[in-house]
């Protein structure tokens, strides 16, 4: 008699609605946690990982379309953010300026680096068929 009892009972309770609604919670909390990661790894992109003491300028910085050729004080070398060396420095860098026609190459050399070695940049950037060249300087602070 019991079991009849139970059936009849289950035959009176509704049964639940399906769920066809999109949960968007988990979405957005996503969606901002990459936000924060992004925002936080932007800045460490923006510039080459090589460490230079530039020398000081008069100038405020230009803002222009560049492409970054770093010399650090020990010898090593990098196309924008990415480590090259002696042999490869002028393909790397006609690459670069390939992608980006018009843009200036920006010599960034510690400076105690020799003279030599800046030249040596120079005549890199320039068989690269860079258009313009310009030696990075250290901002002024004011």
């Amino acid at each position: 008699m019991a079991k009849y009892a139970l059936l009849r009972m289950r035959a009176n309770t509704p049964e639940p609605e399906p769920v066809t609604e999109v949960n968007i919670i988990p979405v957005i909390d996503i969606s901002l946690v990459l936000l924060v990661i992004l925002f936080v790894t932007a800045p460490l992109l923006a510039y080459p990982t090589l460490p230079v003491d530039l020398p000081p300028a008069s100038a405020l910085p230009n803002q222009e379309l560049t492409i970054a050729l770093t010399c650090a004080l020990d010898g090593s070398l990098s196309v924008r953010a990415a480590a090259t060396t002696w042999d490869s420095v002028a393909s790397d860098l006609r690459r670069e300026v390939e992608k980006k026609k018009g843009a200036i190459v920006l010599v960034r050399a510690d400076k105690a680096v020799p003279y030599k070695t800046i030249q040596r940049l120079i005549s890199a950037a320039k068989s690269s068929g860079a258009a313009q060249i310009a030696l990075a300087t250290e901002p002024p602070r004011k």
